[in-house]
């Protein structure tokens, strides 16, 4: 069963990204098929597999929802420390995002396959007694009482 029409623009500009990774090889034939081309990187073998989106995706998790029978064919390609499995998407507005399909998970990469650390953000925590890290009341603003004399001595 067919889930639309081949993506043909899609396939051409992925392979014109993939280019500048390696080299590319297509894959014959096109049924049941669990990726669309290779890229021979210098140290490992990248199985892609090249998809048009209405959308873009926020979080990795939502492309392995709406694709998940395409992704799930790409985990038939063996994953050892040469090989890659990768998931790529193109939406209307001709917007690339690139997830790598891992045993466990599916992460996004970049254009380059690198990839893409998500930013620390500065998380102000709490113990129970209510006063911050930094030895201020959470609630008032105001520097805790700890019960300890002063360095004056009074």
């Amino acid at each position: 069963m067919t889930r639309g029409r081949r993506p043909v623009r899609a396939l051409d500009e992925a392979v014109e990204i993939a280019n500048r990774r390696g080299n590319v090889e297509n894959v014959a034939g096109r049924r049941g098929r669990a990726f669309d081309f290779i890229i021979i990187e210098n140290f490992r073998v990248v199985f892609v597999k090249v998809k048009r989106s209405q959308t873009s995706f926020t979080y990795p998790l939502e492309a392995l929802s709406k694709y998940e029978r395409e992704i799930a064919s790409l985990h038939r390609v063996a994953l050892t420390r040469v090989t890659a499995r990768e998931f790529w998407t193109r939406s209307p507005a001709g917007e690339w995002q690139f997830f790598l399909v891992r045993h466990d998970s599916v992460i996004e990469v970049r254009a380059d396959g690198m990839y893409i650390p998500h930013e620390a953000l500065p998380i102000e925590t709490v113990d129970l007694a209510g006063t911050a890290t930094d030895g201020t009341d959470s609630a008032t603003g105001s520097t805790a009482d700890t019960g300890s004399p002063s360095e004056d001595g009074n």
